[in-house]
């Protein structure tokens, strides 16, 4: 919960900034739960970090990962695999006569690695990789006990890179790819102490990560151990800016399209390069968020900063 209560004071100073400069009179309700923004007569509301701009039903898809999965594939847009799993608890009119359990063995057999995780999560919690069947179960169930009504399963991609963009009103703003949290050994430190010379932030994401690893271990010279399989950026990763150019203008046609497909105006859409060089959506994400980013990046806060002013103009157009 501090983590979040950071982000919302970093979001709600950069947008005051930008009302200020912009004349847009800004006030804060609900606990600071919703803006509410004015100008000329029009009245605009932001909740957290998701704007006005986008419909409802969108948002609603957004924030529904399988929902997302079937929408952007009825339309023929690249999009990692989902399959949906429902928790036999509280959804049991959902779930077939011969029950799930078949499916899920089905799609280990097919993939070996599976990647299990909350149907409407977000910042890579509860999304856990499976490389056999106990691990597959313990995670679902681990899921469940926490009352999920229903959760994804995902064949595991080996990725090269993961990069998030910015969409609005059919225009890609920004994109920058994640690499993942790494050290090199050096033949003496364990992994505990090159992990330490990080610096990573004090989080719970970053525990967990930690505590799957061996930290007394001792890597080889030169060896490169990754901190997590995760590119989160609250996980540990390093954001770099992508410079225009053949990689950037797939990316870029295939957001657009996955946009356009999910009816959305103002999103950040979070696309996976394979190493075969292949390109899928992973998510839709209808909440724009960018702390880490910004505090992060050289020059982070003025380019997250130009994409949030972007957005409150086509809000009062």
């Amino acid at each position: 919960m501090e983590e979040k209560k950071e982000e919302e004071r970093f979001f709600h100073v950069i947008i005051r900034e930008l009302c200020h400069e912009m004349g847009i009179e800004v006030e804060k309700l609900s606990y600071g739960w919703l803006l509410q923004l004015s100008k000329d007569g029009k009245v605009r509301h932001i909740t957290r970090n998701h704007f006005d701009n986008n419909p409802q039903a969108s948002s609603e898809i957004a924030d529904d990962k399988y929902a997302t999965y079937e929408v952007l594939k009825s339309q023929n847009v690249p999009i990692v695999e989902h399959t949906m799993i429902f928790n036999p608890a509280t959804r049991t009119k959902y779930i077939p006569e011969e029950g799930m359990w078949n499916t899920i063995v089905s799609e280990f057999l097919r993939y070996e690695k599976l990647v299990v995780k909350s149907n409407d999560g977000c910042m890579g919690k509860d999304v856990e990789l499976c490389q056999n069947i106990r691990e597959i179960e313990i995670a679902i169930q681990k899921l469940f006990h926490q009352k999920e009504d229903s959760i994804t399963i995902c064949p595991y991609y080996d990725i090269k890179t993961e990069y998030r963009t910015f969409y609005l009103n059919g225009e890609v703003l920004l994109i920058y790819g994640k690499t993942k949290p790494f050290v090199i050994g050096d033949g003496k430190s364990t992994l505990e102490e090159l992990v330490e010379a990080l610096h990573l932030p004090d989080k719970k994401v970053i525990r967990d990560n930690l505590s799957l690893l061996d930290l007394n271990a001792v890597p080889k010279q030169g060896e490169k151990v990754d901190i997590s399989w995760k590119y989160n950026l609250s996980g540990g990763a390093t954001a770099q800016v992508l410079d225009k150019g053949e990689l950037y203008q797939r990316i870029e046609s295939l957001v657009i399209k996955a946009g356009r497909a999910m009816n959305m105006n103002f999103a950040t859409i979070d696309v996976i390069q394979t190493v075969d060089d292949d390109l899928y959506v992973l998510e839709v994400n209808s909440g724009v968020c960018a702390t880490i980013f910004a505090e992060t990046v050289e020059g982070g806060y003025e380019m997250i900063k130009n994409v949030y002013r972007k957005a409150l103009e086509s809000l009062f157009k």
